[in-house]
């Protein structure tokens, strides 16, 4: 008896241990970027240990956000807000866990392997939160990023963004119905290696935990 329970453990932990190592190892694998540009638009990665978001320029480089979001749907916004802070992932996870209290095994497991609908998460601020790496891109960089994230939006027949009123977590943040769905391979996380990609940062190959983001920056920098 003790053997097949020794064994039924050894099967149900093989698989985030091996989840694990992968991420170990393909996090160190370098995709190949492009020196930091001494001059341009400056954005930011931000953590809360779990999730990663990308910290952008409300405007900047010929791209306008004020032209996709309605400053009217974040009226605690601080009148000089001048960036904003948007993140990729699943919209059951992001909607039903506003803090970690709220988090419950049956949601974890459908965010990981249901395949629902995702969400890009905006919140409209002035200057930079705790917890952020700042890089420097050239113009046509940040472009080639912006363009990334501005296709993760989900768009209606008219062309413009789907915001999901009434789903923020307060009166500065506003969700939107985005592309794609989160599985274990392609995380929140992986969402902002993908966008940092696109505009030639050196990455890891696959970066499926916030801190396997931050630490690339680091050693980047």
């Amino acid at each position: 008896m003790r053997r097949w329970a020794f064994a039924v453990l050894g099967l149900v932990m093989l698989p985030p241990v091996l989840y694990g190592l992968a991420a170990a190892v393909l996090s160190r694998w370098t995709v190949a970027g492009e020196p930091e540009a001494a001059a341009g638009v400056e954005i930011g990665v931000c953590s809360n240990g779990v999730h990663t978001d990308l910290l952008l320029p409300l405007a900047a480089a010929g791209v306008d956000w004020r032209s996709r979001i309605d400053p009217a749907d974040f009226p605690a916004a601080e009148p000089e807000a001048d960036r904003i802070l948007v993140g990729w992932g699943d919209r059951a996870f992001y909607l039903e866990t506003r803090s970690w209290s709220d988090l419950r095994p049956g949601l974890a497991w459908r965010a990981l392997f249901g395949g629902g609908p995702s969400v890009l998460h905006v919140y409209l601020l002035r200057g930079a939160p705790a917890d952020c790496r700042a890089l420097t891109l050239a113009d046509d960089a940040y472009r080639r990023l912006d363009g990334f994230v501005n296709a993760a939006l989900s768009r209606d027949r008219h062309g413009a963004p789907r915001p999901l009123r009434g789903a923020s977590y307060g009166r500065r943040d506003m969700f939107y119905e985005a592309a794609g769905s989160y599985s274990p391979i392609r995380t929140c996380n992986q969402w902002t290696t993908r966008a940092l990609r696109a505009a030639g940062v050196e990455t890891g190959l696959w970066t499926p935990f916030a801190a396997d983001v931050m630490r690339r920056l680091s050693e980047r920098r």
